[in-house]
């Protein structure tokens, strides 16, 4: 096992060699991520193996943990959210291997050039993300929340009004 993460990484020679990496990535090297966070502090700890499975196939499997601040989307107030992720990827040349796959893997496109460990983290962290973060049942947004009240004299008009005109109208 190596115990550190390399920058950029041949993903075929090394799942042809069979190895494992373990290391630390900073969540502030992750640019496509610092768009939907609210803070660039703290770090994944990274576990990656990378092989070839009986029928041939080479993989990268791995697991990441780590906590991004997000935005709350109900109290608009920032918020803790834990990422426990694992992943099984196959490491295919073109859309045609990818279509060959069996349902274990999810295809991972590789060219000739090295492989940033970065941007496969990056991957992983944007899929598990959630779409509109909320805090949890228990938590101050709630009583935010519970505590507005509309303020009085504040009528809407019915957006279908217009529509009942028009019908007393025929």
């Amino acid at each position: 096992m190596i115990d550190h993460l390399p920058d950029r990484l041949d993903l075929d020679a090394t799942a042809e060699a069979g190895r494992t990496l373990r290391g630390r990535i900073r969540l502030a090297s992750l640019e496509r991520v610092l768009p939907l966070v609210e803070s660039s502090e703290g770090d994944f700890q990274v576990l990656l193996e990378l092989g070839k499975d009986q029928d041939g196939t080479r993989y990268l499997s791995g697991s990441l943990q780590g906590m991004v601040t997000l935005q709350c989307q109900r109290c608009l107030e920032a918020m803790e959210y834990p990422l426990d992720i694992s992943f099984r990827l196959a490491l295919v040349h073109d859309q045609e291997e990818a279509r060959y796959l069996t349902d274990r893997y999810e295809p991972l496109l590789v060219t000739q050039e090295p492989a940033s460990i970065a941007e496969v983290v990056a991957d992983e962290v944007l899929l598990a993300l959630p779409i509109a973060p909320l805090h949890g049942e228990r938590d101050t947004c709630h009583g935010l929340v519970a505590e507005y009240r509309t303020p009085d004299g504040a009528q809407r008009d019915n957006p279908f009004a217009v529509l009942a005109q028009l019908k007393q109208k025929q």
